[in-house]
């Protein structure tokens, strides 16, 4: 019964709105019932360890790391954290987020944490993987895309990454 309320409930906003959120659009491709525990484990100690790869005009990795972790950190407001692109700085470097911007469209994130970084294949607009890794395993795969009018400075990018961490983790 609360999914099917929860179904009508969104199906009311999308009739409502009448188009995405004002960001972009976020899908959850691959996850276990739950990564909760995980992010607790992972972040318990110490901060995550994300490693921001790839680019998109506007959305080049060395540029962006700083506004994706600090939008990740903002992002979780019930569960505090703190981030580090350093991976001598992560209290648990098993545990571990990738930010893949513009990555190809039929890339195994699998392989991802086995260490196999793609090249970044820019389509008409700008595209995100993020992947959460215990090891070598992914515990769960958020895509997604912004529009074209979102930069990466803007408060609509940040809310973008929030909304991604929150799915990512729960």
């Amino acid at each position: 019964m609360k999914k099917l309320l929860a179904g009508l409930a969104s199906l009311v906003g999308v009739a409502a709105c009448g188009q995405d959120a004002p960001y972009g659009h976020v899908e959850m491709f691959s996850a276990r019932e739950s990564t909760q525990s995980y992010f607790f484990s992972a972040t318990s100690r110490g901060p995550l360890l994300v490693d921001v790869r790839g680019s998109y005009p506007g959305f080049e990795a060395d540029a962006v790391s700083g506004v994706i972790t600090a939008g990740m950190e903002r992002g979780m407001q019930s569960r505090p954290f703190k981030t580090t692109m350093d991976i001598s700085e992560a209290e648990s470097p098993s545990y571990r987020v990738f930010w893949l911007i513009a990555p190809p469209k039929n890339f195994n994130t699998n392989r991802l944490c086995k260490g196999e970084i793609p090249e970044s294949v820019p389509s008409e607009k700008p595209t995100f993987s993020a992947v959460f890794c215990v090891g070598d395993d992914v515990y769960r795969d958020i895509s997604g895309w912004v529009h074209k009018d979102v930069t990466a400075d803007s408060e609509a990018f940040t809310k973008f990454v929030g909304v991604v961490t929150r799915a990512l983790f729960k």
